[in-house]
């Protein structure tokens, strides 16, 4: 059993995937390789899996800190060494390669030598922060279990129910780049615009945002399935399942994740779910995370797998 690896690095051995030749079904050609506490993980359990401007691969986990992948190394972190908690659940970069870690506890920000833990955003106070995004502006966007906030430029500011959130608990906020904010709560997505919040499908519990190249919007439900925003129309896609759009790649593709049945991917007309008789570790999907080597990484609740593309995949 492990104990404390503040800053100790282990080799960690890589595990060599070879290229597919192309596909005619998403995952007969594609190539999958499974990474767990075996080959370096702190945990099994992988909350978030994040790809930094250097190169670096971070894993945070529901229960052990976080994990850094450098150079082939491996370095662990925990609440000993300055997080705010050992439950890590999403991570961002700053404009001079600081990380920023949400999860329990709060929020926790690495400057590449120290962590420094934090408990409230701006005036708010959240037990929990369930995401960290940084939008186009460079601006950071945290959402709690009390609400939303924004930092940038210095400033905070922030977003509760008596602004007109429709729920004190935030899954995930975003500026778009229209300049509307947006807000996944558990009852109902709200709109800032213009001043005034408005508040879409009450009903539905939202877990997720994604922004398109395009300018449209694609938020993920828990059990309602997927709804697109293109600017003037609602379009409901995977009506049923809960699946959470979490990553726009480089080929155009959306990629989502779901709690029970795997991962889905959407090529613009129509979407492939992906499960563990596929190569997933879990069906039970966190996260996802395109690394500047074109592959993928799926933060499960049995591991973390890695796809990597086939030569010929379209």
């Amino acid at each position: 059993m492990r104990a404390h690896f503040s800053h100790r690095r282990i080799a960690a051995l890589f595990l060599v995937c070879l290229l597919g030749q192309g596909w005619a079904g998403l995952a007969q050609t594609t190539q999958w390789t499974t990474w767990t506490v075996a080959d370096g993980l702190p945990e099994n359990e992988v909350r978030t899996v994040f790809e930094d401007s250097q190169g670096r691969l971070w894993f945070g986990t529901r229960h052990r800190g976080v994990g850094l992948l450098e150079d082939s190394s491996w370095t662990y972190f925990t609440s000993q060494d300055g997080l705010a908690d050992n439950g890590v659940l999403s991570f961002a970069e700053g404009p001079e390669g600081q990380i920023w870690a949400a999860g329990g506890g709060g929020y926790s920000v690495y400057d590449g030598s120290t962590w420094t833990a934090h408990s409230s955003m701006g005036s708010l106070q959240a037990r929990v922060v369930f995401s960290v995004k940084r939008d186009h502006r460079g601006h950071f966007w945290l959402a709690g279990n009390g609400g939303a906030a924004s930092y940038g430029e210095g400033t905070w500011r922030s977003f509760t129910q008596a602004d007109g959130l429709p729920h004190r608990v935030v899954h995930a906020a975003l500026q778009d780049r229209r300049g509307d904010i947006w807000f996944a709560c558990r009852s109902g997505l709200a709109q800032w615009s213009g001043g005034e919040m408005r508040v879409h499908h009450p009903q539905d519990n939202f877990g997720s945002i994604l922004e398109a190249a395009s300018g449209d919007l694609w938020f993920g439900t828990r059990g309602a399935g997927t709804l697109h925003w293109d600017g003037s129309n609602w379009i409901r896609h995977q009506p049923g399942p809960d699946v959470r759009p979490h990553l726009l790649d480089s080929q155009g593709r959306i990629w989502a994740v779901s709690d029970r049945s795997g991962a889905y991917v959407y090529d613009g007309s129509q979407w492939r779910r992906l499960g563990q008789e596929d190569g997933l570790a879990s069906d039970t999907v966190f996260d996802v995370a395109e690394a500047s080597d074109g592959s993928l990484w799926f933060a499960t609740a049995e591991g973390v797998s890695r796809y990597v593309p086939g030569g010929n995949e379209k």
